[in-house]
């Protein structure tokens, strides 16, 4: 998939314009998980929406992508943002060992294979803090064939199976909130590093 391209294109039909309704249901009903001191990687940032309402709520963020141009436009559609910008692939990642409390997931899982989802939960856990937050809306239903993507979708199972190796569950839910169109598509799940 060349990323790159579809941003050039605005060929983007993931970003909505806004941050997930998700994240805001999940920081005020889960604060918790969402504290002003922690730091918080997300990967397959986008344009950083969500990245713009972690800041907001007090987290330190930083933004990671594989597309330059995702990055690009996130810098000038959010100038005042005072997050780390990385140009990485989650799977390859050199040049940032820090370690944070929270990963935020949005687009990020359903956007790669199927078959690399371990490697990701893998990859994550080497980025996360001890005890640290995994937090995450999960787009069960995309609506294709199941190995028809991106988005690809998933199950609940399929996410708990390749979690449970490395993270304990500590809340989970169907949002009550959603994109249009995502209603009953999605499920929010918060794990915690072993």
């Amino acid at each position: 998939m060349d990323w790159d391209k579809r941003y050039k294109n605005n060929d983007k039909p993931w970003d909505k314009g806004a941050a997930t309704p998700v994240l805001k249901e999940l920081i005020s009903n889960t604060p918790q998980f969402f504290q002003p001191q922690f730091s918080a990687l997300i990967p397959g940032c986008g344009i950083g929406h969500d990245i713009a309402l972690l800041e907001e709520h007090g987290l330190a963020t930083t933004g990671l992508d594989i597309s330059q141009e995702a990055i690009r436009i996130a810098k000038q559609t959010y100038p005042k943002l005072k997050t780390t910008w990385l140009h990485e692939d989650i799977f390859n990642i050199k040049s940032h060992p820090i370690q944070y409390d929270l990963i935020w997931e949005h687009t990020c899982y359903c956007a790669i294979p199927p078959q690399l989802r371990s490697l990701y939960v893998d990859q994550i856990h080497k980025l996360m803090k001890p005890k640290a937050y995994f937090a995450g809306v999960f787009f069960i239903d995309t609506g294709q064939p199941p190995d028809t993507g991106p988005p690809f979708s998933t199950s609940i199972e399929d996410i708990i199976k390749n979690f449970e190796r490395k993270f304990t569950l500590s809340w989970e839910a169907k949002p009550q909130t959603s994109y249009p169109g995502r209603e009953n598509r999605e499920h929010a799940m918060i794990w915690q590093k072993n």
